[in-house]
């Protein structure tokens, strides 16, 4: 069955709810997670802001802010019981998710319903692949009721 996880997280209202969705069902099946988080592609860097101003830039390209987010979503992991561990990668976010799918051995990756207005979903990429075709494990999106707040 699954026994290791993906959790898909960007510390969103969407990503929270994967993870809360992800760490029920890993619960359920005592199975370990690994948390991802994506800088995605076209992010601006700090050091590349920098430079385009005639400056140097000198700086872990590991965000703060992001950094604190993966800490913090497994911190509320291990509190909940489940081993947890987390992984912060940068680029094109379906291209990463299925690296560390292989690299991982998962089973299941679970992420959020992000909806694009034009039609299609974050997960299907520019080039109309899916994350599904990707890769050689389950999929899991986490999606609210209608009638949810």
């Amino acid at each position: 069955m699954f026994k290791r996880f993906l959790l898909c997280y960007d510390g969103s209202a969407i990503g929270r709810r994967a993870l809360k969705r992800g760490a029920e069902l890993a619960i359920l099946l005592n199975a370990h997670v690994d948390v991802l988080a994506v800088l995605p592609e076209g992010a601006l860097s700090p050091a590349v802001a920098a430079g385009a101003l005639g400056h140097s830039c000198i700086m872990d390209p590991q965000t703060p802010a992001h950094t604190r987010l993966l800490e913090e979503s497994i911190a509320w992991l291990k509190e909940r019981g489940v081993t947890a561990q987390g992984h912060l990668a940068s680029g094109n976010t379906i291209e990463r998710i299925a690296e560390y799918t292989q690299r991982l051995s998962i089973d299941l990756i679970v992420l959020g319903h992000y909806p694009q207005p034009a039609g299609g979903f974050w997960w299907s990429g520019s080039q109309r692949v899916s994350l599904a075709d990707r890769t050689r494990c389950c999929v899991f999106v986490a999606v609210d009721s209608p009638d949810a707040a």
